[in-house]
């Protein structure tokens, strides 16, 4: 009897302890890039296991120059540069769904180059570094930009100085839908030119290192397809499309795809553990009405919300400054076009507003003569897999 009690007085302590172990299932994999994956594309530089470079065409950012927080590998991230558009980033695919409602913990190291060998005693700026929870990988030929409508910002969060030019912040959160994909980088919607002029910064671009990312479900409960996704995740070796520039496909494989050659089973897209697994889109893709003439220069990626004429994020033109401003444009052509939502003669309409609302905005931001300025709408394009790719407006510059 008293054996049995004794075993009955443990049960607390136990339960305690199960609840920590739970409780401390962190949902990033690899999350201090320890484990290396050797590509099997020779002429490629390797990658973290289970995380994926948005670029289909080459990485970086994983050959570290500086002392890791931890152990002796880490991101360095282009958050903003004088140079390009565009940014870095890196995604995954999360141990277990990130479900809507439930309150998490989220925590990461983040240090800043000082010079080309050492780091920054300064903690780099906040809203630099950012999570944006979705549902499908993104993959472009390069470099790219993402401005999500929402993601999680750091702006606010309690930060900790590591000693050792790193420095750990951390952050509570609700998300407000279910999420698959976790990526990394900055997403502000600020425009790298302005970035760099309000820093004032010397050097050419802003980069911001990452270690020991972080996310934890504050309530957590078992997550039976934790190990599943993970080994599916390092199985994959193959991460760089063999299209040459030119290629126009939009959708590539599966993540898993590619264990078929090796053996290793891929996880099945029925199973409601493990759920459908998302396809690599492409975030910019080429448009399938080339430029009237072969100095016009496409612009994309300016998009809309649904049934709305109103570009999502405005300062997205400052970019294009320098394009939309040099001397002798002959011609600026503006071109609209919606989803696939609707009956046509509405989405005409429509495409037709936001054509004539950024051909308002050109004039407007950049002193351009409306004269020089024709706006159309083509209605319902099909032309990219997703609806908000589709609802666009694309812009062709004429030159003299």
């Amino acid at each position: 009897m008293q054996t049995f009690f004794r075993h009955i007085a443990c049960l607390p302590f136990l339960i305690f302890l199960l609840h920590q172990r739970v409780q401390g299932q962190n949902l990033v994999p690899n999350p201090s890039f320890e484990d290396v994956n050797t590509c099997i594309e020779f002429s490629q530089p390797c990658s973290p296991s289970a995380w994926f470079y948005l670029s289909r065409k080459f990485t970086t950012g994983y050959f570290p120059r500086f002392t890791s927080a931890t152990g002796s590998r880490h991101l360095q991230i282009v958050a903003a540069s004088q140079e390009t558009a565009n940014r870095q980033y890196w995604e995954t695919m999360l141990l277990c769904p990130l479900q809507a409602g439930e309150r998490y913990t989220v925590s990461l190291k983040i240090a800043s180059p000082g010079n080309k060998t050492e780091l920054s005693p300064i903690c780099p700026n906040l809203r630099d570094i950012g999570l944006w929870f979705t549902n499908r990988f993104i993959f472009v030929q390069g470099d790219s930009i993402l401005q999500p409508r929402t993601y999680l910002s750091f702006t606010g969060s309690s930060t900790r100085n590591l000693k050792n030019g790193w420095f750990e912040i951390k952050k509570e959160f609700i998300p407000t839908t279910n999420s698959t994909i976790l990526i990394v980088g900055n997403f502000v919607r600020t425009a790298n030119v302005d970035i760099m002029a309000q820093r004032n910064s010397p050097a050419p671009t802003i980069d911001v290192l990452i270690d020991d990312l972080s996310v934890l479900r504050v309530k957590e409960t078992t997550c039976i397809s934790y190990q599943k996704i993970k080994d599916s995740l390092y199985a994959i070796l193959r991460r760089h499309s063999d299209n040459q520039p030119g290629d126009s496909d939009l959708v590539l494989s599966d993540p898993p795809t590619d264990n078929r050659r090796r053996g290793v089973a891929p996880p099945d897209e029925n199973d409601t553990l493990f759920g459908p697994v998302p396809h690599r889109v492409t975030d910019t893709p080429r448009s399938s009405h080339p430029a009237p003439v072969t100095d016009t220069i496409i612009i994309h990626n300016i998009q809309f919300d649904f049934d709305k004429y109103l570009i999502q994020n405005p300062d997205t033109l400052q970019r294009y400054r320098s394009l939309l401003t040099r001397p002798g444009i002959k011609k600026i052509q503006v071109v609209g076009f919606t989803d696939d939502t609707g009956p046509e003669t509405y989405n005409l309409d429509l495409s037709k507003k936001r054509a004539r609302e950024i051909a308002r905005l050109l004039s407007a931001k950049f002193d351009i003569p409306p004269a020089l300025i024709e706006a159309e709408g083509r209605g319902i394009s099909r032309d990219y897999p997703t609806k908000d790719l589709n609802r666009r407006v694309e812009i062709y510059i004429f030159h003299k």
